[in-house]
């Protein structure tokens, strides 16, 4: 069951937005990291990955106060300037100089977002077990914004919702002022110089934000990769089995449901997500910025549906294969490693061959191929 004519409608405006280069006359800048949503979300279609690896930094005070340095430009620190801005000889902005670490980001896709948007928060907290009670060695907990919000996108699931994540993108990757933020992002704290910004505020409108955030809630989960016969599907089905006897699934849940909607494609879906969209301490290797509630070696499970379609893994792409993000895996998942390492080399390409096949239970929305 897909999406209604009108919602296919809604689907294709929200696409040229996604699409649309911006330019300094336009808006863009005068700091950014991209010129559309799609150069970053690009491969193999609009919403898929990107090439491009971006420079986060925060300060952390431990044990547990974490500042987003706000007051130096902000986390995410923005690796391209305008001509004109470039004239004032600011090529990019700098690591501020409070930060206690910087991190790496690779571009995740944003198939199936809409999906994940819907999954109630009850479902996500339902899997929470902060102080390990069951004695497993895994505690997963939320992370929640300054207004108490439950995060779940982001690699430190900082961000509540599929609104909040596009209205936050416009201004921190492409510097294009909205009505919510209608002030240009600032220079490692300091205002952009006077001239450097043609373009009248606010650059964009909320009806253009909305119409991305319908193309991404109405855009499908990757399809499943075709098995070609009888004996590769023997072999899948051996490597899902394996992926929850070494307890994989315990952090990478295989599906939640979405709550009631009056969208049928997103009311009572089962998802296959592979995560429960909590945070969980990776250990001391992995680590790198904190952010919200998150500590430095804090991650969100990642999402695990349409892994094959990934170049880059792990969230600063140190990975070049999928075998290499399992085998770097340290803190609460230590124990999956290590029963990962411990397999056959029969039921490794087992367990390999069945990460290349997850996708969604459900293709609710548009394809966008």
């Amino acid at each position: 069951m897909g999406l209604t004519k009108d919602q296919l409608a809604q689907f294709e405006q929200g696409k040229v937005v996604f699409k649309r280069v911006f330019t300094p006359e336009n808006g863009l800048g005068p700091l950014f990291n991209g010129n559309a949503c799609s150069e970053c979300h690009e491969d193999p279609v609009a919403g898929g990955v990107g090439d491009e690896v971006e420079v986060h930094a925060t300060r952390f005070v431990p044990p547990n106060t974490c500042d987003p340095l706000f007051q130096e430009g902000g986390p995410v620190i923005q690796q391209n300037a305008t001509p004109l801005l470039q004239a004032h000889g600011i090529q990019k902005e700098e690591i501020p100089p409070s930060a206690t670490s910087q991190a790496r980001r690779t571009t995740p896709p944003v198939f199936g977002f809409g999906l994940i948007d819907a999954i109630p928060d009850e479902t996500i907290l339902a899997y929470e077990d902060p102080n390990d009670k069951d004695g497993d060695g895994i505690s997963g907990r939320a992370n929640r914004s300054i207004d108490g919000r439950l995060g779940r996108f982001g690699r430190k699931a900082a961000v509540n919702s599929l609104s909040d994540f596009n209205a936050g993108a416009f201004p921190q990757e492409q510097g294009i002022t909205t009505p919510r933020l209608p002030v240009e992002e600032t220079i490692n704290g300091k205002p952009v110089p006077q001239g450097t910004d043609p373009a009248p505020d606010p650059e964009i409108s909320l009806a253009e934000i909305e119409q991305v955030t319908n193309f991404l809630r109405f855009l499908a989960p990757p399809p499943r990769k075709f098995v070609k016969d009888h004996r590769e599907q023997e072999q899948v089905e051996q490597g899902k089995k394996i992926f929850g006897k070494v307890r994989c699934a315990r952090c990478h849940v295989p599906e939640m449901r979405t709550g009631p909607s009056n969208i049928q494609a997103l009311n009572k879906r089962k998802v296959a997500l592979y995560s429960d969209l909590l945070l969980h301490d990776m250990g001391p290797v992995l680590a790198d910025i904190c952010l919200d509630l998150a500590t430095p070696s804090e991650f969100r499970t990642e999402l695990l549906m349409g892994l094959r379609f990934r170049k880059h893994f792990l969230h600063d792409g140190r990975a070049k294969t999928i075998k290499e993000a399992i085998e770097q895996h340290g803190g609460e998942a230590k124990n999956s490693r290590d029963a990962y390492t411990a397999l056959s080399a029969k039921d490794k390409e087992a367990l390999l061959k069945f990460l290349e096949t997850i996708s969604d239970l459900f293709v609710p929305a548009h394809d966008n191929g």
